[in-house]
């Protein structure tokens, strides 16, 4: 179902805020909702970037020509709208006082603007960058005092352009980023529901989040539920779910890389031991949730380095049988940071360190491990589908499910990893699988045909179009007409 449809029929006005460049498929899902909304009869009006904001996640150095290609882009795009929208442009001032130049990320994630946390925000976009969950800030520091800045600007003008005009609904992109998540603080501010977009289950579609970050967990927990609950009465709803799992086995890429496709198919480390008992731990790549807030943080250990050396070392001291399999997300094979460098260098008798571009096969060594350890990995709740005792050691979406052994203290882990765990009921997973698998809305203009390409009404977006002639000014006008009433196939 669009989520553009409505049971009143009286027009809305819809805001599509966009202080983000015009990428594939993002911008493609904002035409797609803004022509959803205008065949519904609403009027729908732009407030985005055309090169005031101080800096952006995919222009670091403010380049006039990257500016240049987006502002074109987005012309192009926008013009193949089947009815006229407004257009309104953040500009180059912000009024308030922005505190720049942090030395230490405590300070700066403390820092708030009203109920803007600015500072997370900001930190957030540097952490992406330079794919650090700690990244040096006096290093970065000209970096990030831009994000600062731009963030500011992005909430003011979002508050004024709220204040200045009735908007009944606000999307911008994912929110996670500083000058995003400006824009739902502002939304929140002013009373005004805010949609964040992100790709969906599958190329095919895009997902929606109200009113908060795709990254909290209470909320995406509700969402699993009731998505859950809502397919009751659908026969194969388990099926459906278990096939989310198999495609994770069978290296198949709906959302985003496979990261283990280039692993050899069946290959465990050459020291496996099938007669000792084996703990297989998968780190996360955590940059992306290290800067989200509070709920993310871990309790227990203040990284997973440090949490793995201290295992590793009193599992030794109580059950010395037993190995340890630490696979390095593969996702940090290009990332060079301390934190890769501290876990790669971890040396304990009884750890075996997979690097992440080592071709061991994630999947054989979860089949054929005593027990699973995660920080939050999907492979947590992959291990609890395939039967496997599973024990989580931080925050993550499926936390609260059910089917894990979850750890509140280092002596309650110890404990747990050095008995002999029996694997868990599924529903939790299958509830997971499921949301994964189906979550989102079906794009109804915008095809994609890889992660990063695609065409709007069977156009692909390029940043300057050549001049067209007379005859092909005609066609195109003929043919927007036309899309007015006809279906786009």
């Amino acid at each position: 179902m669009s989520p553009a449809k409505k049971n009143d029929q009286q027009p809305r006005r819809i805001a599509i805020i966009s202080p983000c460049a015009t990428l594939v498929p993002h911008f493609g899902t904002e035409l797609d909702i803004a022509q959803q909304h205008l065949d519904a009869g609403d009027s729908v009006e732009f407030l985005h970037c055309t090169g005031g904001l101080k800096i952006c996640e995919h222009n670091l150095n403010h380049s006039p020509a990257q500016c240049g290609d987006c502002v074109g882009r987005r012309e192009m795009g926008v013009g193949l709208l089947t009815s006229p929208v407004k257009c309104h442009s953040f500009t180059e001032t912000h009024t308030g006082q922005v505190k720049v130049d942090f030395e230490s990320v405590e300070d700066l994630t403390d820092y708030n603007i009203g109920n803007f946390d600015i500072g997370y925000a900001a930190l957030s976009s540097i952490v992406s960058i330079c794919r650090d969950p700690e990244p040096d800030l006096i290093q970065h520091r000209q970096t990030l005092n831009r994000f600062l800045i731009s963030a500011a600007q992005s909430y003011e003008q979002t508050v004024e352009y709220l204040s200045n005009n009735h908007v009944d609904r606000v999307y911008v992109f994912n929110g996670r980023f500083a000058a995003m998540r400006a824009v739902l603080r502002a939304c929140q501010r002013m009373s005004v529901d805010c949609f964040l977009h992100e790709r969906g289950c599958d190329l095919e579609h895009y997902d929606l989040f109200k009113n908060h970050l795709m990254h909290e967990i209470d909320s995406i927990e509700a969402a699993i539920e009731e998505r859950w609950e809502t397919a009751r009465s659908n026969p194969n709803r388990n099926e459906i779910a278990a096939s989310w799992f198999h495609d994770r086995v069978n290296r198949i890429e709906k959302v985003w890389h496979s990261f283990v496709k280039n692993q050899e198919s069946g290959r465990l480390p050459s020291d496996w031991n099938p007669t000792r008992k084996n703990i297989s731990v998968f780190c996360s790549s955590d940059d992306e949730f290290v800067a989200i807030g509070q709920a993310w943080r871990n309790d227990v250990y203040p990284n997973q380095v440090s949490a793995i050396a201290r295992i590793s070392r009193d599992l030794q001291m109580i059950q010395p049988e037993t190995q340890i399999y630490l696979r390095v997300h593969p996702n940090l094979t290009s990332v060079d940071n301390q934190r890769k460098r501290d876990m790669l260098s971890l040396d304990y008798p009884n750890l075996t360190v997979i690097p992440p571009e080592a071709e061991i096969d994630t999947y054989e060594l979860l089949r054929f491990s005593d027990t699973v350890v995660t920080f939050g990995s999907s492979v947590g709740s992959e291990a609890v589908f395939w039967g496997r005792p599973s024990v989580l050691l931080g925050p993550c979406f499926y936390q609260n499910l059910g089917g894990i052994y979850r750890s509140s203290s280092h002596q309650e882990t110890i404990g747990l990893l050095a008995q002999t765990l029996e694997p868990q009921e599924i529903t939790g997973a299958l509830k997971y699988g499921f949301w994964l698998q189906t979550r989102g809305y079906r794009h109804q203009y915008f095809r994609a045909s890889a992660l990063f390409e695609g065409q709007f009404k069977n156009e692909t977006i390029y940043a300057r179009p050549q001049k067209l002639s007379s005859l092909s000014c005609l066609q195109r006008q003929a043919k927007r007409a036309l899309s007015a009433i006809l279906p786009v196939k």
